[in-house]
Formats: structure tokens, C-alpha cells, sequence
């Protein structure tokens, strides 16, 4: 629910109708950074972006292109990116909750052998992520963490190339995908003395992608992201 609600009040849309909520909203975390508790880890605001390796899962809608379609079993994995803030606030010596939002590029791709040449295509699909992740230390610097997500797409678009040379691009699709995606998001972190912070985690997602709502299509994404911690 707490997700639910931040999400609502950052949404793009209605922003300016819920200044009070996220005034509210900010206020909270940082009513909660004062009074951490004596003798904890401080609190912490910070910065986080990285790479991250994308891909849908499951059924795959084919993509029409003039040199044909593109089957589900020829989509692969492509490359993009993150960026955003989070807020570390330490519960224990052991425990911490992290409220984060990040912008992701996410998306899938494919390649399609033609008389015309190599086809390659590229779905890119921007979403805004607001996370709330519960992180474990497990040792020195080390820690686990794991939360639930959900997600706003911004726009999408498709790009096709023949031989490295684009021939199709910026194909607005934002209408065909599905506006929300949850999802489930684990992994790794270590935190360095000096305010810097290293995570490598994984999405998945379990809201299709689909808009049209027809197949069971679902975003997976391999994060690895440097921070660092004011």
C-alpha cells in the first residue's frame, strides 16, 4: 500500500494535485532520518545509476516490420540504463529499508535473417520505477536486499536496422504495452567506508507487458548500479 500511494503522488499526471501528500511524504523520511536511533548506521540519502541487461519472457508478441514479422523465438536481450535516488534508512545494525525511484530503460530485441540483409530490431521502453526494498547486512559492507516495485511507462519506441544501418526508427509503440508493470526486485550490495555503494540485482517482473492483454509477456532485467551515499 505504501508503494501504491507514493506511487500515485509522483505520478507524472496528478502531481500537482497531491503537492500535500508528497510534501507529507518527504517530510516522513526525513522526520525518520533525525530520529535514528543512537548507536545505528547513519541514515542516508543518495544517488544510484548503472547498466542494466533487459529482456521479455514467456510469450512474445511478434513484431510486423516491412522486411516481416519477427517470431518470439528470435527476441534477445539488449543493453540500457538507470538512474535515480534512494533513501537508506537503518532500522538496526542489521536492517534497513530503502524507499528508491529510478528512471530504467528497459526493453527486448530481436534479429531476423533476410535476402534484404541482417534485420535487427529494438524495443526501448522507459519507465519510471519506484521500489521499497528491505535491505539485510550480512557482513562487513555486505548486504541482500529485496522488495517490490512498480512501475509507470513513459513512452516506447521500436528501431529496426539491415546491416547496422537504421532504415526504421523512433516507432512509437507507448499505446501497444501495458501502462503499470510490478515486479519483484533481489540481489546483492556492498557498501563501501567512504559513501559509495555497489548492487547488482535482478527484476521480474509479473504484469504483462502486453496492452492489449492477450499474452503473458514479462519484463526481466539484470541491474548492476554504483551509488553513493550523502
Amino acid at each position: 500500500m505504501i508503494i501504491l500511494y507514493l506511487f500515485r503522488i509522483i505520478h507524472p499526471t496528478i502531481i500537482m494535485k497531491n503537492q500535500f501528500g508528497l510534501i507529507l511524504v518527504i517530510s516522513l523520511i526525513f522526520t525518520s532520518i533525525d530520529c535514528n536511533a543512537q548507536g545505528y548506521p547513519d541514515n542516508s540519502f543518495g544517488i544510484r545509476g548503472g547498466a542494466n541487461l533487459n529482456s521479455w519472457t514467456n510469450e512474445f508478441p511478434a513484431l510486423d516490420t516491412e522486411f516481416g514479422p519477427i517470431f518470439p523465438e528470435q527476441w534477445n536481450a539488449t543493453f540500457g540504463y538507470h538512474g535515480g535516488i534512494y533513501f537508506n534508512i537503518r532500522l538496526s545494525e542489521l536492517v534497513a529499508i530503502e524507499p528508491a525511484f529510478l528512471y530504467t530503460l528497459k526493453g527486448t530485441g530481436a534479429a531476423l535473417d533476410d535476402p534484404a540483409g541482417k534485420v535487427e530490431a529494438f524495443v526501448k521502453a522507459g519507465y519510471v520505477d519506484a521500489s521499497f526494498l528491505v535491505r539485510l547486512y550480512v557482513a562487513d559492507g555486505f548486504n541482500l536486499f529485496l522488495g517490490p516495485q512498480l512501475s509507470y511507462l513513459v513512452n516506447a519506441e521500436y528501431d529496426v536496422d539491415v546491416d547496422g544501418t537504421t532504415v526504421i526508427e523512433g516507432i512509437d509503440i507507448t499505446d501497444d504495452l501495458s501502462e503499470l508493470d510490478a515486479a519483484a526486485i533481489l540481489g546483492l550490495g556492498y557498501e563501501f567506508e567512504n559513501g559509495f555503494n555497489i548492487n547488482l540485482g535482478g527484476e521480474l517482473g509479473f504484469l504483462t507487458v502486453d496492452g492489449f492483454d492477450q499474452l503473458s509477456t514479462f519484463n526481466r532485467t539484470i541491474r548492476l548500479s554504483l551509488g553513493y551515499s550523502f
